[in-house]
Order: structure tokens, then C-alpha cells, then sequence
């Protein structure tokens, strides 16, 4: 087993990070896991068996989630393998019950009392004052746990036998033959059934059965002989981690409107980290209620004209046929969830009061992921109550020089701290960044970088409400749907963007269209569909002899569309249809590329004088476009 750490972070419990910014933490230093995070219960919607939606406000769905395993982390669930979790089939979706007989309300309480630990209470097939001849042989008893679960043992057996109840001498009335089938799937219920034990001669009150460790949904006990007997317990016996496990946090309350910056956690992976993930989701709201929580409107006579919005607490006071059934999420007030990487940008709406982070683990019995600590820092007041940004022209042909005219509007609705930094993302380095102002005015301003995946700028503080930053920078598209994301910061605390939203921020001309405003920009429909661009190439006679002049051919070209990288490789063939060079490049994005030959073969031997041909392949996912041309070799 191996254990190999990685960075991340979730916060649950306030601590100071500096002057200007606060920290939220869970775990570690912070408030436990198992608190949630000391703020609102989270809404867990559920339906059991076909009743209505019900909401539960478990910090962990399903019981998916072990908090003592470690302490101080969480990971999946884990079974000691002296851990009977036969129980687990009372909650959830799980199950107890029969097959080939009766059932009824008394059938229902032994098949309860099975699994519950109760050693008065047994499953029996005997004659009875009721039922003078019942079905005995084959008669199935099922449990379903709903969900994988790690098993490497079942037992069963009747009463006054493992326990001692002297009342209920039963021990003689065990299972005579048997049959143990186990089905381990969970997503596919018509999966074949799968016999581990079978004895026709049973001679042991105890039945002990050792299974190879693996994972089981069902459990299901056949009996074989119409010899009357019981069950006190149908024990399964667990190992392991669950296969997939979710933690969700309270409803964390920041107190007033926010500006949230990346989520950091410490995990740690046991076992082969291939055969494990974890993913982190968070979503943003202006409320404590991601949920409708509304109530039936009803005219005097009693027919319902409309509903109307209530808080939770005063919903559960109403009588049940005046709620509006749970289950529609408010995305009014709520944003949907997004994936977030440790220390990623958050994409999610800001500034927000609220938040809600889930982590999502799976895995396998002995391979998982645990997290040790989740925080994130924030500001308060925001940067910013809106930051709309657009790009100008919203069309550009590809491979073309263009310029391109940002503008981005800060709105407050309160006191704010404004922003000194901008970052703006592009697939290639732009050329220049120039013509910066400040509601149409030049404005002081330092280039703070240029990299092949955007830049960055500098400038005094800006803060005001509808105060609009424009700025012009070039560079060549080279994919249909290009978009200039961007962020802003605050100086005071450089580790907290606020993602800009795509919107009307500026007038640029009679030609813009307010309604087409964004950060999106596209190619014409002629140059879609190409992944290479124009070939150029300056020689096409090589005359590798050593004197510097035309020694090598060389090809330059644009790839286009890629959304990311693949492989890009220029072959050699001799007119016969011979390899006789394989120039396989690393694989590219978008952009320039530029490769070479220097008339060698691939073991290094010069080629002989002649005609030769280059193909050039570009594989995508779904095709490889390939292009071809001639190159003359002479001495």
C-alpha cells in the first residue's frame, strides 16, 4: 500500500488570513467533517420505494462516508472485516425479503429481525396454528443493500445457538441444504446471479461461509430441504471501502456578500492511485435554500390558483396537503454546481453570500482517497457586485493579424474594494496590448506579462461604480468559439480573483450589437471544419552538402479548431511509397508550428538526389486530416 500526497484544501471554520482577506476551513485546524461545517444543514431530496420526495439534511447521503476510519479525514466508508452490516439494508434504498412464500405483516417483522441484531425475533418456515403445511423448500430470503458494498463473509443460523436464548430452543431447526448466490452489481439489476456455496448435507447449526473479498449488492439464501427451520441472523460481514462515497457541506454563511477564492484541500490517495478519483464540486447562493420550499394557494372554495415561496421552517408547519411537493432546485438564486481543481479558478457566480462544496470519491475495496482539510479564503466586501466584460469585433478570420477591443464595467451596489489587475486568457501570445482607458480616458497602466495562454495588466485602483476599463490587444485566432475569460484582483489579497461574467460593458460603435455582447468570438463558416491552416513552405530544393545554404526543407503551418492538443507528424516517402523519415512532433495546440528535415533517413544516411514527398497528418479524435506536397533533394 501507498500513500502519495497531494495538495487540495476544504474550509470549514473562520481564522484571519492577513489584513484584507478571511479563511473558511473544515478539517485539520478547523471545525470536524462531521459538523458540516457549523452553518445550515444541507437538503438531501430522496424517494424510498415510490413515496414522495423527502428531504434529509445528512452531511453524508447514503451513510457513504467514514469519519473515524482516520482521524480527522474522510474518505469512503470502511468495514472492519468483524463488522456485521447486514443492518444496512434498513436504510436507504436496501431491502429485506422473501420469494417462494407469504408474506405478511408478521413475515415482515422476523425478516426485520434478521438483520437487526434481535436474537428473539427469527425468520421461521414451520407449521403453525395459521398455516399448517407452509412452503419450506425453496424459499429465497434477499438482502439488498442498493449499492455496492465489500463483503468477504456471510454466517446464519437459528436461535440459542451464537447468542443463548434458553426460551427459544430452536438450535435443531437449521437449514438442511442451501443454496448462498451473491449478484455484485448496482447499476445493472438483470446482471446473472453468481452461486458461492451449496450444501445438500448440511449438518451445522452455524453456517460460516469465507468469501474471496469483492463487492456485493444482494445476498440471497435459498433453502433446499423441506426440513422445517429458522433464521435468527443473516449475517454479511463487510471489508473495505465503499466504492463511491459523497460528502456535502452545510450551507456555508459568510455572513454578507463575497468574493470567493480558489478551494485548497490535502489528499492523499492508498493504494493505486489509477483505480481511484475524487471530485470537488461548489455552487454559489444568494439564499440558505438551494430548494423551493412553497406552499398550495387556494381560491374559497378550495382550488388551488397558484403557490407561494416559504422558508423551510414555516413549510413543515403547514399541513401536508398545502405543500407544494419538494424537488425543484432554485436556480433563481442558486447557481449550478461546478467541477473545481485544487487551486483552480472558480467559475461560479460572485459575489455570494452562500456556499455549498460536495466531494465526490470512488474507488475500490482496498484503493481510495481521503481528504484531510478543505479551506478557501474570501473578501468581504467583495471586489466587485458586477463585473461585466465583452470583446469587439465578435468576428475574426483565422490566421489573420486582428485587433481586438476589451471593455469591462465594475458595478456596486455597496461599498467595494475594486480592482488594480486583470488577467485575460487567449490560446496564443498576443502581439500587443496598448490603448488602455478608464471611461474614455488614457490610464496609467504596466503590462505585468504576455504568455501563450494570456496576459496580464496593472493599474491604480478602480472602484467605482459603472467605471469602464477598455484596452486593445492583437493576435490571430486560431479556433472557431474563442473566448477571452478574464479575472480581476485586488492587490491586497493577490490569491482572490473574481471571475468577470460576459455581458454589455461598453459602446463600440453602430455596429455592435448590445444583444450579441460576450467574451465569445467566431471564425466564418468557410474556414470550419480545417484543421491546418496555410503551408508555407520557403524551400523546396534541399541541397544538404554541408555549405549552409538550403540545407534543410521546412514547413510552417497553423493548426486551427483544435480545442486540445494532438499529435502532429510530417513523413517522409520516396516515390515508390517507401518511409524513409518518421518526424513525429509532440503533440500542439492551436498556433504556429514549424518543423524540418535535413535529407536523412532514419537510420541518419543522407538520401540519394531526387524527388520526395512530405505528408503532413494532424489526428483529431474523431478523423486524421492529412496534407501532402514535394520536396526535390539535389547536390
Amino acid at each position: 500500500m501507498h500513500c502519495w500526497p497531494v495538495i487540495l484544501g476544504l474550509v470549514l471554520g473562520l481564522a484571519q488570513s492577513g489584513a484584507a482577506q478571511s479563511r473558511f476551513v473544515v478539517g485539520a485546524e478547523g471545525v470536524t467533517w462531521a459538523s458540516g461545517g457549523g452553518h445550515r444543514d444541507p437538503t438531501v431530496l430522496f424517494k424510498r420505494r415510490g413515496f414522495s420526495t423527502q428531504e434529509d439534511t445528512t452531511n453524508a447521503p447514503g451513510g457513504s462516508i467514514d469519519f473515524v476510519h482516520r482521524s480527522g479525514w474522510i474518505s469512503p466508508l470502511f468495514f472492519p472485516p468483524d463488522q456485521n452490516i447486514a443492518a444496512r439494508v434498513l436504510d436507504g434504498d436496501g431491502s429485506v425479503f422473501i420469494e417462494g412464500g407469504g408474506y405478511g405483516v408478521e413475515t415482515a417483522k422476523q425478516l426485520l429481525g434478521t438483520v437487526n441484531g434481535d436474537h428473539e425475533v427469527a425468520f421461521e418456515r414451520r407449521p403453525d396454528a395459521f398455516n399448517v403445511t407452509p412452503r419450506i423448500r425453496d424459499v429465497w430470503v434477499l438482502l439488498d443493500f442498493a449499492v455496492p458494498v465489500g463483503v468477504h463473509r456471510v454466517r446464519f443460523y437459528p436461535r440459542n445457538t451464537v447468542v443463548a436464548t434458553p426460551l427459544l430452543p430452536f438450535q435443531g431447526d437449521y437449514l438442511r441444504a442451501f443454496e448462498l448466490w451473491i449478484n455484485p452489481t448496482a447499476t445493472d439489476i438483470d446482471a446473472p446471479d453468481r452461486l458461492v456455496a451449496r450444501d445438500t448435507a448440511n449438518e451445522q447449526p452455524v453456517v460460516d461461509i469465507d468469501l474471496a473479498p469483492q463487492y456485493v449488492r444482494q445476498v440471497k439464501l435459498r433453502s433446499l430441504a423441506a426440513i422445517p427451520f429458522e433464521i435468527d441472523e443473516l449475517e454479511v460481514y463487510g471489508t473495505g471501502y465503499m466504492e463511491e462515497g459523497t460528502y456535502l457541506s452545510d450551507i456555508i454563511d459568510l455572513e454578507q456578500r463575497a468574493t470567493v477564492g480558489p478551494l485548497r484541500w490535502v489528499e492523499e490517495v492508498e493504494g493505486d492511485s489509477l483505480f481511484s478519483k475524487l471530485s470537488v464540486r461548489l455552487r454559489t447562493g444568494l439564499d440558505d435554500t438551494p430548494f423551493h420550499y412553497r406552499k398550495w394557494v387556494r381560491d374559497s372554495e378550495g382550488a388551488v390558483t397558484g403557490f407561494d415561496e416559504v422558508y423551510p421552517t414555516a413549510y413543515y408547519s403547514l399541513d401536508r396537503r398545502d405543500r407544494v411537493p419538494l424537488g425543484e432546485e432554485d436556480d433563481d438564486n442558486w447557481s449550478p454546481w461546478v467541477n473545481v481543481e485544487n487551486g483552480g479558478r472558480i467559475v461560479a457566480p460572485m459575489p455570494r453570500r452562500y456556499l455549498q462544496v460536495q466531494l465526490d470519491f470512488n474507488g475500490g475495496l482496498f484503493t481510495t482517497r481521503a481528504v484531510d482539510r478543505l479551506d478557501f479564503d474570501y473578501l468581504v466586501p467583495p471586489i466587485a457586485d458586477q463585473l461585466r466584460a465583452e470583446v469587439y469585433p465578435r468576428l475574426a478570420a483565422a490566421e489573420e493579424p486582428a485587433s481586438f477591443r476589451y471593455a469591462v464595467r465594475l458595478g456596486a451596489d455597496d461599498s467595494v474594494r475594486g480592482f488594480d489587475r486583470l488577467e485575460v486568457d487567449t490560446n496564443v501570445a498576443a502581439t500587443a496590448v496598448r490603448q488602455v482607458k478608464l471611461d474614455g480616458r488614457a490610464y496609467d497602466f504596466e503590462l505585468d506579462y504576455i504568455r501563450e495562454d494570456g496576459f496580464a495588466l496593472r493599474f491604480p485602483l478602480i472602484e467605482r461604480d459603472g467605471a469602464v476599463l477598455e484596452f486593445t490587444f492583437d493576435l490571430p485566432i486560431f479556433r472557431f468559439g474563442t473566448t477571452f475569460s478574464g479575472r480581476v484582483f485586488n492587490s491586497d489579497a493577490p490569491g482572490v480573483p473574481q471571475p468577470l461574467e460576459p455581458g454589455q460593458a461598453a459602446d463600440f460603435g453602430p455596429d455592435d450589437n448590445p444583444d450579441l455582447s460576450g467574451l465569445f468570438v467566431a471564425i466564418p463558416k468557410k474556414q470550419l471544419g480545417r484543421l491546418v491552416g496555410q503551408i508555407e513552405s520557403p524551400v523546396r530544393v534541399v541541397t544538404p552538402n554541408g555549405d549552409g545554404v538550403n540545407e534543410r526543407f521546412h514547413l510552417s503551418f497553423n493548426l486551427l479548431q483544435l480545442v486540445q492538443p494532438a499529435p502532429v507528424a510530417v513523413d517522409i516517402f520516396a516515390l515508390d511509397g517507401r518511409r524513409l523519415h518518421r518526424g513525429q512532433l509532440q503533440e500542439r495546440g492551436v498556433g504556429p508550428v514549424q518543423c524540418q528535415w535535413d535529407g536523412r533517413d532514419g537510420q541518419g544516411r543522407l538520401v540519394p538526389p531526387g524527388l520526395y514527398i512530405w505528408v503532413l497528418a494532424v489526428e483529431a479524435d474523431a478523423f486524421v486530416e492529412r496534407h501532402t506536397g514535394t520536396v526535390a533533394v539535389v547536390y
